[in-house]
């Protein structure tokens, strides 16, 4: 049941009651506007998906059917490689089993038997023969540890052996970096006499056969030890950096990469070879295979951004006709909820919302004139809670005076107690005032400056010096704000200290406000009492209800607005700062 008989305030009290969870049965609906623009923008994402999907799919069957091609050519060079290192091969094994190199070994058991000389030169023969019989360059060597003979296909060689047998592994293709060939070293320690024989060829053989390939891309060979066997137009700093992406990977039967150089993407097959670690790697740039149907995507893209461009401005004129009135419409409840109950909704272009702005603007200003009339109300409750704080106050300060007095007049310092007794006077005179809440800064100041010479006819050792810009003196500001501040350094912070302390208040205008400070050097608290003190002054009342700093502060706040703060800092054994500051000077507060 609403309380008021407004309809329109007891919508706002039904709306911020669903609000804070009132009332589950009422949901937020989408606007017309945000239905066509999220309709209009999952259609153009379903297009967009489906065709990445497809092109996603035409990409990858491309790419598949590109590694099975670029796979097979490179098996089938690599077979052709293979044969020919395994024609050279069995040529190596042959001579092992050949009789005249097998008499040659048993030389020194035979000797008298055959001719050595002859027999040299029919190995020799047999040697270039079967060397000049393969279509790859190479070299054919056989020796003879027993009599520590070498004969050759290459006459060089037999008169100079070059080759560290020890360096050497039987059966296995050894690369010599320096002379650039490939070695295969193999022995027969079975028959009558020991035999050696070594065939190498030159990698030139490899090259010109990799120069063979027909394929776009050109292959080449790759040892994990950092050799490459290029042919005559491979981009070898490229090939190098594919090389360098199959670093530590196991080759095994075959490895099919895609991976990233020169911003590009390629294509990288690799196979083993018969040759012991030496990898056939050849690499393939798929923008060049893949460049139509990039262009097709590119075209799909422009198409797209078209639509995309028209559907903007078409959401742009629904907008503008439509969503713009309903959202300053729906801006302005908004703010009216809130407290702004000055705001108005401006003229809007559509004729359709025009008779609802008009509605809402003279409704708006009947509401505002019945706000206004509680407010004056709350004012007045606002002001007897000031008096109140005020009093909280003035009792506590005049209760201190008549201690000083008990306590002087029993000792008999009668000029003591009349002293304190003008003072009091001058000061309650001042206190009852009470036609002006607000008195300038100068009179407040001369207020303490009299507090303090009372507190030093008991004991003088309170140093006081004020400090405040000439363009605040006259400043209005609420009676008795800083005397409590003053007070509570006396009683806290000078009493407890051995010796004589100082007070200091100083005052600065800032850039649109001021600030005020008044500082001690007394004992100060520790940081569980600070934290203890600055959990009190952002509470709404206090444990004892007899803090003057939260009266103060409750005071200062009231007069001076929400940009009006206090604040307390403080260290052990070095005093204490309460700093009043204020935004804006002439501000005042308005009651909640």
């Amino acid at each position: 049941m609403c309380a008021t008989a407004d309809p329109f305030l007891c919508t706002l009290d039904v709306e911020r009651g669903q609000r804070r969870g009132g009332n589950p049965d009422v949901t937020r609906k989408w606007s017309l506007f945000t239905k066509m623009v999220t309709f209009l923008a999952l259609l153009l994402l379903a297009i967009a998906g489906l065709y990445g999907y497809t092109v996603a799919t035409s990409v990858n069957t491309v790419q598949r059917e590109l590694e099975i091609s670029r796979l097979n050519q490179l098996k089938f060079l690599a077979d052709r490689l293979e044969n020919d290192i395994d024609q050279l091969t069995l040529n190596a094994y042959n001579l092992l089993q050949d009789q005249s190199v097998r008499d040659y070994a048993m030389l020194p058991v035979i000797g008298h038997l055959v001719d050595r000389n002859r027999l040299k030169m029919t190995i020799t023969e047999k040697l270039k023969l079967q060397s000049t019989a393969s279509a790859w360059t190479n070299t054919l060597t056989v020796y003879f540890p027993e009599t520590g003979d070498v004969l050759s296909s290459d006459t060089y060689r037999a008169l100079k052996p070059e080759y560290d047998f020890n360096a050497l592994k039987p059966d296995q293709w050894t690369f010599d970096q320096l002379s650039g060939e490939f070695i295969l070293y193999v022995r027969d320690r079975e028959a009558a006499g020991e035999v050696s024989v070594i065939l190498s060829f030159p990698s030139e053989n490899i090259r010109k056969l990799l120069a063979s390939y027909e394929g776009q891309s050109r292959p080449y060979m790759y040892h994990p030890s950092g050799r490459f066997i290029f042919d005559y137009n491979t981009d070898s700093v490229t090939a190098i950096r594919m090389a360098g992406h199959l670093w530590g990977r196991d080759i095994g039967d075959s490895v099919t990469m895609v991976t990233e150089a020169n911003g590009m993407s390629y294509l990288v097959s690799a196979l083993p070879t018969v040759l012991d670690g030496w990898v056939l790697i050849e690499y393939t740039p798929l923008e060049r295979i893949l460049q139509p149907i990039r262009k097709s995507t590119t075209l799909f893209i422009g198409a797209t951004a078209a639509l995309l461009c028209l559907g903007v401005a078409f959401a742009f004129a629904l907008y503008r006709n439509v969503q713009l009135p309903i959202r300053k419409l729906v801006s302005g409840l908004a703010r009216f909820k809130e407290g702004d109950y000055g705001v108005r909704i401006g003229v809007v272009p559509a004729r359709e919302f025009r008779l609802l702005t008009e509605g809402f603007n003279d409704m708006a200003k009947q509401v505002g004139d019945l706000i206004d009339k509680v407010l004056t109300e709350q004012l007045r409750a606002k002001e007897a809670e000031f008096k109140q704080l005020q009093s909280q106050i003035n009792p506590h300060f005049l209760y201190n005076c008549l201690f000083f007095i008990k306590s002087k007049a029993r000792v008999g310092d009668t000029e003591s107690v009349e002293a304190m007794a003008l003072s009091l006077g001058e000061y309650y005179r001042y206190m009852t005032r009470t036609d002006e809440d607000m008195v300038p800064l100068r009179s407040e100041l001369d207020l303490i400056r009299n507090y303090v010479s009372i507190l030093n006819l008991r004991k003088p050792r309170i140093d006081y010096s004020a400090d405040v810009d000439e363009a605040l003196m006259d400043m209005p500001v609420p009676r008795l704000l800083l005397q409590p501040l003053v007070e509570n350094a006396v009683l806290h912070g000078i009493e407890p200290k051995t010796g004589r302390g100082a007070i200091r208040i100083t005052g600065r205008r800032l850039e649109g406000g001021f600030a005020l400070k008044v500082e001690d050097d007394g004992v100060g608290m520790t940081p569980e009492a600070l934290l203890k003190l600055r959990g009190q002054l952002r509470g709404s009342k206090t444990e004892d209800g007899g803090c003057g700093v939260w009266n103060v502060k409750q005071r200062f706040v009231r007069k001076f607005g929400p940009g009006a703060v206090l604040e307390v800092d403080s260290k052990a054994g070095e005093g204490t700062t309460v700093t009043l500051r204020c935004e804006s000077r002439m501000q005042e507060a308005t009651p909640a």
